[in-house]
C-alpha cells in the first residue's frame, strides 16, 4: 500500500493540476477574506456604539468576529478541492491511463484504496494552505485589527481542513461514479456554484417545510461545520466577555449564534458534531459508491 500511496503522489506532482488549482484556491480565499473583513473593519465603529453592544457591556475588541470571515472563505475555496478531486480518478478514466494501474498493481482495490489515502492527504493540504491564505487575507483587510483569537482561530482550522478532505474524498467519489473529467467537473460546479447554495435558501427562507432539511444535505451540513464552530465559539467569547449584563440573555446570544451561522453561509444548519457526522455521511456514500463503480468498470 505504501509503495502504491507514493506512486499515486509521483503522479501528482508530475501535472499541473495540483498548483494551479492550488493557487486560484489561495487567490480565492485570501480575497474573500481580505474584501469581507474590509467591509467589516468600516462599520466596526458604528457596531460598537450599538445599543445591543452596550447594554450587554461588549468591547469588539474583545470578540473575534472576523471569524465569520474566515470560515465565509474557506467555504467558497473549499470547491478547488473538490474538483481536485473529482479529477483524480475521472481523468485517468477518461484517456485510460488507469489502464496501466490496474495491471500493475496487486488488485484494485489496493490500488483504488491508495488512492482515497492519498487525496484525503491532499485535501487536507489544500486545507491548511486555504486556512493561512485566508487568515493573511483578514490580516490585511482590518490592518490588523479585530483579528480572530488563536483558540477561535485554531478550532476553525480544524473544522476547515476536515471539511476540504471531506470534499476532496466526495468529489473523488463524483468522479469515479462518472468516469468523464468533464462531466465531473460540470456536476461538481453546478452544485458548488449553484444547486447546492440555491437549495439551502430554498429550504431555510423561501420554503415552509423544515429549516434544517439544508443541514441535511451535503452543502448545507459541510457549511454548517465550518459555521457551527464559528457561531460555538464567537457565542462562548460574548458570553465570557459581557459585562453590563449578568448574562446575556439566551435570545440575543441565540440571535449571535443564527447570524454568526448565516453570515458564513451555514444556513439551516444543525451543530458542529451533527454536521460533521452528516457530511462524512454523504463523503463516504459517495466515495464508497464512486469506487465500486469502478472496481466493476471495464478499462479496456
Amino acid at each position: 500500500m505504501g509503495k502504491l500511496v507514493k506512486a499515486e503522489f509521483r503522479k501528482i506532482l508530475s501535472t499541473k493540476l495540483w498548483w494551479g488549482l492550488l493557487i486560484v484556491a489561495l487567490l480565492v480565499a485570501g480575497s474573500w477574506a481580505g474584501m469581507l473583513s474590509s467591509v467589516f473593519d468600516g462599520i466596526a465603529a458604528e457596531l460598537s456604539g450599538s445599543e445591543v453592544m452596550r447594554l450587554a457591556g461588549l468591547e469588539l475588541d474583545e470578540i473575534s468576529f472576523s471569524v465569520v470571515f474566515l470560515t465565509r472563505a474557506i467555504n467558497i475555496a473549499t470547491i478547488f478541492p473538490m474538483l481536485f478531486g473529482g479529477l483524480a480518478i475521472a481523468s485517468e478514466l477518461g484517456r485510460k491511463t488507469i489502464t496501466t494501474s490496474f495491471l500493475t498493481a496487486p488488485n484494485r482495490t489496493m490500488l483504488l484504496g491508495a488512492k482515497g489515502i492519498t487525496y484525503a492527504i491532499w485535501g487536507a493540504i489544500y486545507g491548511i494552505a486555504i486556512i493561512l491564505a485566508a487568515t493573511l487575507g483578514i490580516v490585511i483587510g482590518t490592518g490588523g485589527d479585530h483579528l480572530v483569537g488563536f483558540t477561535t482561530w485554531l478550532a476553525t482550522a480544524a473544522a476547515g481542513v476536515l471539511s476540504c478532505v471531506l470534499w476532496t474524498l466526495l468529489g473523488l467519489g463524483v468522479g469515479a461514479l462518472i468516469g468523464s473529467p468533464v462531466g465531473t467537473v460540470i456536476v461538481l460546479l453546478v452544485y458548488g456554484l449553484a444547486l447546492g447554495p440555491i437549495s439551502d435558501l430554498v429550504f431555510t427562507g423561501f420554503a415552509e417545510g423544515d429549516a434544517n432539511v439544508a443541514g441535511a444535505l451535503p452543502n448545507g451540513a459541510a457549511n454548517g461545520l465550518t459555521g457551527s464552530t464559528a457561531a460555538d465559539t464567537l457565542a462562548a467569547e460574548i458570553q465570557a466577555n459581557a459585562t453590563g449584563m449578568s448574562s446575556v440573555s439566551s435570545d440575543l446570544l441565540e440571535g449571535f449564534q443564527d447570524t454568526a451561522r448565516l453570515a458564513a453561509g451555514g444556513l439551516g444548519s444543525f451543530g458542529l458534531f451533527a454536521s460533521a457526522a452528516i457530511f462524512l455521511a454523504w463523503a463516504m456514500l459517495f466515495l464508497a459508491l464512486g469506487l465500486w463503480r469502478t472496481q466493476s468498470r471495464d478499462i479496456t
